[in-house]
């Protein structure tokens, strides 16, 4: 903050032009040649000397008689004569008067309204004094400016800061006053410069040049200019932790019992450890300061990740066989610089039968049973919640509390995120647990059945109608619940019967009269944006606002991905189940799925680790089996996401496969979809029966010729 006082007294007031006339003008005449002048003050002159001052503004208050009044009549005799050299002492020390003519030299220089040079000096300092203020806080280091009486004119925010100050209540007070513990109350700026003076301010080591403030060649102050360096100091011990945290990274690294090498971006031996060299066999003096590409061509190695590392930019995991037969998982992973760039990869090595061995010995599958048991909730074994994420855990918090409640809940969110789940987790912890839970999908049932769905028929109320009729919904949830998923599919026809019965609680069935009571609690889902559909009257509001009593939003899973573990690990238990088998989940393998996107959220999570269970061959399931990962780029066309090793030709006919398929969806005719591929038509039309067409679909395939 700077003193816009301060300010105002060093800077030369606004000095206004000025127009003298004779006593005995006309004054309405002298006022048109002051205007045609763009003159705003007249002096009154007698004898050569000014008698008075007419301000031009002020002439507007008597316009309508300024053809009567004379110069005398109207003129204004509260000013003072002022030479260049006591202007200050005018304006700023004896203000007495409304008006001062500068003069020098016997001339008449201008007039100084003073109300008028405070007004606009108060604006206009002020606005500079809030914008050197700013830039002033914006330095780094602390600044304290003070005048000849020693009264603070400049105090920064970061000054404010080290002195635990507010520095509106420091500036333009006595010095000794505002900061009495200050060393700067014994500086003497007129002695000269102070440089390098180091003091303690509030706890913080101060380094402070003082120096006195000149201006115009006159010193008029002091200004101390400093800074914080207490963090030089903690510089100076993180460098000596940093020595210490190296020495004892490079411990960790030496002794880890997997085995670590690093190299450069560009595969360049930087570090080997003595684990791989246990494990590979292969003495690490073989290795440092060599360039992979090199070790794989003399056979040292089978082949390296390094490229692949820095050209993806993120971790890479492949199976490896050394020179002893001994297989290896190796992943690598790298370390970025400053530009986000690849500057080191970092490659761990696993011997794999090693590696099953301690799985076997530690009981992996009873440890992530363990792990399992913690993430449910003690209290929700009968709805089977997986939950570990501190958001589904509020999730399952309101569901808890609104269990206890009959009040009609909303359940939000994607598709897949477990809306269902919530909703059997309402029903499982309330009051209606021993009752029916009813479920009805609004958007999987024709809308011409849906009603009578809901709300049941009696007997010969259309065509193919039950004769004896038959119960809906409501009277089947009857004093139990009744979920509702996708309630945004609800015809717009249905929404104000829907609504009658959610607000009377009577139900009246399809092609009857009689009305039949029931108590129902409702649990409405949807994944759409029903305000939305409001908005274009898709949706009733006030059916809206019925079924809006106590909304809950469920998180997307990759807003969660904490549950990802739990919920595989659920997953595959019930695989085992229900195929009696028991494979496991490894922790690289639920690392990968943490890393995908699911926007299919649970449902798709669960869909996919069933897919790898009925591909898998192993027990141990450790990465993604080929063929298993396939996605669709912006073209719809289909990629290869390729994740371990399978037999060549096994990955052959898989890309054979793909593309003779790809070919014939394009081009419909073997001629071309051959010539695509660079073969022969007999050749595409062979590879074409044996990869995509069954047996039985043979007579409908011809060989047709080129066209």
């Amino acid at each position: 903050m700077i003193s816009a006082a301060f300010l105002k007294k060093h800077i030369q007031p606004r000095r206004l032009g000025a127009r003298p006339i004779p006593s005995d003008k006309s004054l309405l005449s002298a006022i048109k040649e002051a205007s045609a002048s763009g003159i705003h003050y007249l002096t009154v002159m007698e004898k050569e000397r000014p008698v008075g001052i007419i301000p031009l503004i002020e002439t507007l208050s008597a316009v309508e008689s300024l053809g009567t009044l004379t110069v005398k009549e109207f003129m204004c005799t509260d000013f003072s004569i002022a030479g260049l050299g006591q202007i200050d002492f005018h304006i700023y020390e004896a203000p007495t008067v409304q008006y001062v003519i500068v003069e020098n030299a016997g001339e008449y220089l201008g007039v100084i309204d003073l109300a008028d040079a405070d007004r606009y000096y108060d604006t206009l300092l002020g606005d500079i004094a809030d914008m050197i203020s700013q830039l002033l806080d914006s330095a780094h280091n602390g600044i304290i400016a003070f005048d000849k009486m020693r009264n603070v004119i400049v105090f920064t925010q970061k000054a404010a800061e080290i002195y635990g100050v507010d520095s509106s209540r420091v500036i333009d007070r006595a010095l000794a006053e505002a900061l009495p513990e200050s060393s700067l109350n014994q500086f003497m700026f007129e002695s000269g410069a102070m440089v390098d003076h180091q003091c303690m301010i509030n706890g913080y080591s101060i380094l402070a040049n003082r120096t006195p403030l000149i201006l115009n060649d006159e010193i008029i102050g002091g200004i101390s200019v400093f800074q914080d360096v207490t963090q030089n100091e903690l510089t100076a011990r993180e460098l000596r932790s940093a020595k210490e945290n190296e020495t004892y990274l490079e411990n960790i690294i030496e002794n880890s019992y997997d085995g670590i090498y690093i190299t450069d971006r560009n595969g360049l031996t930087l570090k080997v450890n003595k684990s791989y060299e246990r494990i590979t066999g292969v003495l690490k003096e073989k290795l440092l300061g060599r360039y992979v590409q090199e070790l794989v061509r003399d056979g040292l190695m089978s082949c390296y990740i390094t490229d692949q590392v820095v050209n993806e930019k993120k971790p890479v995991t492949i199976n490896q066989t050394v020179n002893n037969n001994q297989g290896l998982i190796i992943t690598g992973s790298p370390i970025f610089d400053q530009q986000e760039n690849v500057s080191k990869v970092v490659t761990s090595v696993r011997d794999i039968s090693e590696l099953i061995t301690l799985q076997k010995k530690l009981s992996i599958s009873e440890k992530m049973a363990e792990i399992y048991r913690n993430e449910l909730f003690s209290d929700v074994s009968k709805s089977n919640v997986v939950c570990t994420s501190d958001s589904f855990k509020q999730v399952l918090h309101i569901a808890k509390k609104v269990a206890a409640k009959s009040s009609t809940v909303l359940l939000r969110g994607e598709t897949g995120v477990g809306k269902e789940i919530v909703a059997k987790y309402i029903h499982a912890n309330s009051q209606r647990s021993k009752n029916n839970y009813i479920k009805i999908n609004c958007g999987a049932i024709p809308p011409t059945l849906l009603e009578s769905e809901l709300f049941g028929y009696v007997g010969g109320a259309f065509t193919g109608a039950n004769p004896k009729g038959k119960l809906g919904m409501f009277e089947l949830a009857n004093e139990g619940t009744l979920f509702l998923d996708e309630i945004g599919e609800l015809p717009y026809e249905l929404q104000s019967t829907l609504l009658r019965v959610l607000q009377d609680g009577i139900v009246t069935r399809v092609g009857g009269e009689k009305e039949y009571p029931v108590d129902v609690r409702i649990i409405a889902a949807t994944n759409q944006n029903l305000e939305e559909m409001i908005q274009k009257s898709l949706f009733r509001s006030d059916l809206y606002y019925r079924l809006n009593v106590v909304p809950i939003f469920i998180p997307s899973l990759r807003e969660r991905p904490e549950d990802i573990p739990g919920l595989a690990e659920n997953f595959i238990n019930e695989l085992n189940k229900k195929y009696d088998e028991h494979k496991i989940l490894t922790s690289n393998f639920i690392d990968k799925l943490i890393e995908q996107e699911w926007p299919g959220n649970a449902r798709e999570l669960r869909n996919f680790i069933e897919k790898q269970f009925v591909i898998s061959d192993a027990d141990i399931m450790d990465t993604f089996v080929l063929g298993s990962m396939l996605s669709s780029d912006k073209s719809g066309e289909q990629k290869i996401i390729v994740n371990g090793l399978i037999p060549m030709s096994d990955a052959i006919k898989t890309v054979e496969s793909i593309l003779v398929n790809r070919a014939m969806k394009k081009y419909h005719n073997t001629h071309k979809a051959a010539k695509a591929l660079n073969m022969s038509q007999a050749t595409f039309f062979r590879k074409y029966k044996e990869h995509c067409v069954g047996k039985s679909d043979d007579e409908d395939i011809g060989q047709d010729g080129p066209e």
